[in-house]
């Protein structure tokens, strides 16, 4: 390479990385004009065009430097970044990943390749990946980090999240986006979920129908089971096992019923009924004859239906 397009790509290299894009692009068309198989020119103009906005030129700038002898990888990545900026997201996933075959020790083909895969459906544990092999690779730019914190981000994991935002502005205290991002993450870590709150009217109406179920059905096995039980009428109190079952799963969130004494001793006088009810209903499928566990659980489900009816089965 001759001394003055060595000095001509530098320049255009500090103006990209100062800002001043539109500067490299005029100073690199002449020189792309004159010397049309120098790829780390059109590089170079493909940068440029990438930081204006330019995706469409961008890419035409690296597909041109592609077919040149060159740094391997450099005109995939390039290609990516236009590809994805164009909404062409698989495409764009297809040439990050091509840049990472074609030189896997260079860490920014992994962070271009986490870049475009965040807009990639199920793209988002690959991107994580990409970006911690990243990281791993570069241990000493903030880049590899905070992409490594977007890609955590998306998968709320907080802490690799913070860590990695962190390690950037560690590398990089003027990294303003990586404050941004920490502060985010800070906060969604630090909150909590709402506290969950008893629907009282729901919670009384539902131990109203499982006392009358309760009550009603109990009365109705004695009943039936008098003199002697059979086993055939297991199948009566099993189905009324099951039906106190589906109403029970109405009085969700199940440890919020014993935040209040009243319901708490309502809740265990029913569920002490429903539970004996159902140890002998197992009981009489083997042929269990006694009639006793039958009176203690209706006995129960009364005393648990006054108490329902006392303390607030009423109200709506």
């Amino acid at each position: 390479m001759s001394e003055p397009m060595t000095a001509v790509l530098l320049r255009a290299a500090e103006l990209t990385a100062s800002g001043k894009p539109r500067q490299a692009v005029d100073l690199l068309r002449p020189l792309v004009a004159a010397n049309p198989r120098h790829a780390e020119a059109w590089c170079r103009l493909a940068a440029a065009h990438l930081d204006l906005g330019e995706a469409d030129q961008a890419l035409d700038s690296a597909k041109r430097a592609m077919i040149l002898d060159g740094e391997p990888a450099w005109p995939q990545r390039l290609a990516a970044l236009a590809l994805s900026d164009l909404g062409r997201h698989q495409e764009a996933a297809v040439a990050a990943r091509e840049s990472v075959r074609r030189k896997p020790g260079d860490w920014r083909g992994y962070v271009v390749l986490a870049e475009v895969l965040a807009d990639v459906q199920d793209g988002a544990v690959e991107a994580f990946d990409s970006a911690l092999h990243a990281s791993q690779l570069a241990p000493t730019e903030a880049r590899a980090f905070q992409v490594l914190g977007d890609a955590a981000l998306r998968m709320r994991d907080w802490g690799t999240a913070e860590h990695a935002y962190r390690s950037a502005i560690k590398l990089d205290p003027s990294d303003a986006d990586s404050k941004a991002n920490l502060a985010t993450v800070q906060r969604r870590r630090s909150a909590r979920p709402a506290p969950q709150r008893l629907n009282k009217v729901q919670v009384w109406r539902s131990l109203r129908t499982l006392s009358l179920l309760l009550v009603g059905g109990g009365l109705l096995a004695l009943v039936a089971g008098m003199p002697r039980p059979t086993p055939y009428l297991a199948f009566f109190t099993g189905a009324l096992v099951l039906c106190c079952l589906v109403v029970a799963l109405r009085l969700r969130p199940f440890k919020l019923l014993f935040s209040l004494r009243k319901l708490a001793v309502t809740v265990s006088l029913l569920a002490a009924s429903a539970l004996v009810l159902l140890g002998w209903t197992v009981a009489l499928m083997f042929g269990a004859t006694t009639m006793q566990p039958l009176v203690l659980s209706w006995l129960c489900a009364v005393v648990g239906g006054a108490l329902v009816y006392v303390g607030g089965g009423r109200k709506r």
